[in-house]
């Protein structure tokens, strides 16, 4: 028998896992500095889950406030479509909710902001994909 948060962390792990061969380097029009930023943005999404996971209170208001600045680098703005905004404002406010439930040591409001963050990043990652296949 499987418990709510175990199956959550599954569905937190499986997201991971289709996000890990996005950031890879291996796409043509993604610049030096965007893919080390996508690569520092998948450490600190794997630090977040290990701290929810192990409830890790200071690890996880380390890493999810490093999340947090990620989106302040010049080289998160790699688009500049309305649709890209958007995706970039969802992933902004998933990370000030995981931010905020550090801050309030809600592991389950945690729990509850990284699933929306992973999910705003896989959206992005895909459009992202799919922008590039049409241009290039």
């Amino acid at each position: 028998m499987t418990t709510p948060r175990f199956r959550r962390w599954v569905r937190v792990l499986f997201a991971v896992a289709i996000l890990t061969p996005m950031l890879m380097p291996a796409a043509s029009a993604q610049t030096v500095a965007t893919g080390r930023l996508m690569r520092e943005k998948l450490a600190h999404a794997q630090k977040v889950l290990e701290a929810i996971m192990t409830s890790n209170y200071a690890m996880l208001d380390k890493e999810s406030s490093a999340l947090e600045r990620v989106s302040e680098d010049p080289a998160w703005m790699v688009l500049k479509t309305p649709e890209y905004r958007r995706y970039s404002a969802s992933f902004m406010r998933a990370s000030q909710a995981l931010v905020a439930a550090a801050k309030d040591r809600d592991f389950d409001a945690a729990e509850v902001a990284n699933q929306s963050l992973m999910t705003s990043c896989y959206q992005c990652h895909r459009y992202v994909k799919n922008a590039r296949v049409v241009t290039h």
